[in-house]
C-alpha cells in the first residue's frame, strides 16, 4: 500500500534550560514532523525532521525544503520495508535529517498497517526494556544534583560533557561522582572534539579511569585516536568521525574503540544506523543509539531499533525528554528505574498532542 496522503507540521518545545550544543546553547528545540497516511486515512507514520544548529549542516527550512520535493515525487509501496532496506526506496542525496523523517514515516505507517514492528531479519531475540545513561551538564553543584536525581531513580550509566575548556572543573566532577558513587556507576565522558592529543592525555591520567567506560570523540584530530588510547588506556567512543571520515573505523584497532555512538539523522537514516550498529555488534563494540535532543517520536523509533539488537542492549542516550518542559506526545515518555519499557515508548511516540503541532503544508501524493 502506497501512502496516499501527507501533512507537514512545524514544532517548538521550550527546553528547561539552556542545552549546550557545540560552542553556542539552545533555549527551544525546533523541528518539523511528517505524516503519511493511507488512502483511507485510518492509518497513519510519523517522522521527525529535526537538523540540530552546530550538529547537522542543514538548516530547518532547508529540509522542510527537500521534504516537500521528495514527497512530491514517487513514495515506496509499505508491506515488505525493513530497517535494512527502507533507505533503497529513496533518492540516493537527501540531507541526513531529512532521509531519517521520511523512512521513519514509512516504517511506522507500515506498521500501522501491519500492527507489528518491522524487525530485522534473522535477528536476535529483541529487548522489551532499555537501559538509559542520563545526561549530566552544569556547574559543580548542579551536576553532583543531577547524579543524585538520577541515581535515585535508578540510572547507573551517567554521561559527563567535558571540553578542554573546562577540564578543571569536569576534572573536580569526575572525581566527586567517583567519590560518592564509587563502582556502583558507570561514567562516560563526550568532549566534542575540543583536545589535542597531549591535552587529552594529561586530562585522562588525572582522572579514577576504572569508573570510565569510554571517551567520546576527545580529538580535535581523530587520526590519533590509537595513539591516544595506547598511551591513556581509555577506550574511545566514535561519533562525529562515523560522519565526518567514515573510513577512520576500519583503520583503528577494534580494542581501543569503546562504542559507536549512533545519531540517526546525523548519521543518514534508520538502514545506515542500523547497518553500523551491526557491525559494531559483531566486533564486540557498544553500539549506543543516540539521539540529536528529538522529539518523543524520534525517541520511541530509536527506542525501539536499539531493542533490536539484542535482549541485552547497552545503555543509550536517548533519555534527552528529561530536557524539554513539556513533549509534542498526548503521553510524555518516562522511565523505570533507569529505563525504558520498549513497546510502551514506541506506542506512545507514535500519538502526538496535534495541539502542540502546527501544519505548514498537506496534500494528496
Amino acid at each position: 500500500m502506497k501512502p496516499a496522503h501527507a501533512a507537514i507540521y512545524r514544532y517548538s518545545i521550550p527546553f528547561v534550560r539552556p542545552v549546550p550544543v557545540r560552542q553556542t546553547s539552545l533555549d527551544t528545540r525546533d523541528g518539523l514532523v511528517l505524516a503519511l497516511r493511507s488512502p483511507d486515512r485510518q492509518h497513519t507514520g510519523l517522522g521527525e525532521i529535526a537538523p540540530l544548529p552546530g550538529l547537522h549542516n542543514e538548516s530547518l527550512d532547508e529540509a522542510f525544503d527537500e521534504l516537500a520535493a521528495t514527497l512530491r515525487k514517487k513514495l515506496p509501496e509499505t508491506g515488505n520495508l525493513t530497517l535494512l532496506n527502507v533507505s533503497d526506496t529513496l533518492e540516493e542525496r537527501l540531507y541526513p535529517s531529512v532521509r531519517t523523517g521520511i523512512e521513519m514515516a514509512l516504517l511506522n505507517l507500515q506498521a500501522s498497517i501491519t500492527g507489528q514492528f518491522p524487525e530485522l531479519p534473522c535477528g536476535p531475540e529483541p529487548a522489551t526494556t532499555l537501559p538509559l545513561n542520563a545526561l549530566l551538564f552544569g556547574d559543580n553543584a548542579t551536576v553532583l544534583q543531577q547524579a543524585e536525581h538520577f541515581y535515585q531513580q535508578g540510572y547507573r550509566t551517567l554521561k559527563l560533557k567535558v571540553n578542554a575548556l573546562n577540564k578543571a572543573d569536569a576534572t573536580g566532577q569526575i572525581r566527586t561522582l567517583d567519590r560518592v558513587f564509587g563502582s556502583s556507576i558507570t561514567l562516560r565522558l563526550d568532549s566534542n572534539q575540543s583536545f589535542d592529543l597531549e591535552a587529552a592525555i594529561r586530562f585522562l591520567e588525572a582522572l579514577p579511569k576504572k569508573r570510565i567506560a569510554y571517551i567520546e570523540e576527545p580529538l580535535s584530530d581523530p587520526q590519533k585516536i590509537a595513539e591516544l588510547f595506547r598511551r591513556s588506556g581509555v577506550p574511545i567512543a566514535l561519533d562525529e568521525s562515523l560522519w565526518q571520515t567514515p573510513d577512520l573505523r576500519h583503520a583503528l584497532p577494534d580494542e581501543c574503540l569503546g562504542a559507536y555512538i549512533l545519531k540517526p539523522s546525523r548519521i543518514g537514516g534508520i538502514t545506515a544506523t542500523m547497518k553500523l550498529a551491526i557491525e559494531a555488534e559483531a566486533k564486540g563494540i557498544p553500539a549506543v543509539i543516540s539521539s540529536g535532543f528529538e522529539s518523543g517520536i524520534s525517541l520511541g523509533f530509536y527506542a525501539k531499533m536499539a531493542s533490536l539488537l539484542g535482549p541485552n542492549p547497552t545503555a543509550c542516550g536517548i533519555d534527552t525528554f528529561r530536557q524539554f518542559t513539556k513533549d509534542i506526545l498526548i503521553t510524555p515518555l518516562c522511565s523505570q528505574s533507569g529505563s525504558l519499557c520498549v513497546e510502551s515508548i514506541w506506542r506512545r511516540s507514535t500519538a502526538p498532542d496535534m495541539s502542540r503541532l502546527t501544519c505548514i503544508e498537506q496534500w494528496t501524493l
